[in-house]
């Protein structure tokens, strides 16, 4: 079993994989999802338009990843809100990586399984 501030964790990792079925399996398996990056253009609603975005962002020479330092969490039966601080990292082609402020908010669903999965998130770089 998880809980939400691990998803937060395991969306973070799949996105480094760059795997996109890795990333589609931390949300709900119906078409009801959404998925917000933090650049414009970045947002996508439905599987099939999550998942062409994911391989559009996948597609950049860099990858992304993130966990999280704080969060809340608002928990209504069956679901829960999430509000997470982060620390995102930026990994370069040539091994460096950028250390960046990060911030994943967004709505899991809890399924009969007791699994906690994604069905709307947001990731924004406060300033």
């Amino acid at each position: 079993m998880n809980d939400p501030i691990e998803m937060v964790d395991r969306l973070g990792t799949a996105f480094m994989s760059q795997d996109v079925a890795r990333v589609l399996a931390c949300f709900v398996p119906d078409d009801d999802i959404t998925y917000v990056g933090s650049e414009a253009g970045e947002s996508a609603t439905g599987r099939g338009a999550v998942e062409k975005l994911l391989k559009d962002l996948f597609a950049r020479p860099e990858s992304y990843s993130w966990q999280a330092s704080a969060a809340t969490v608002h928990t209504v039966p069956g679901g829960a809100f999430v509000l997470a601080e982060a620390d995102g990292a930026e990994h370069h082609p040539d091994g460096s990586v950028t250390p960046f402020p990060y911030r994943v908010t967004g709505l899991l669903s809890r399924r009969a399984s007791g699994v906690w999965l994604w069905r709307a998130v947001q990731g924004a770089e406060p300033s």
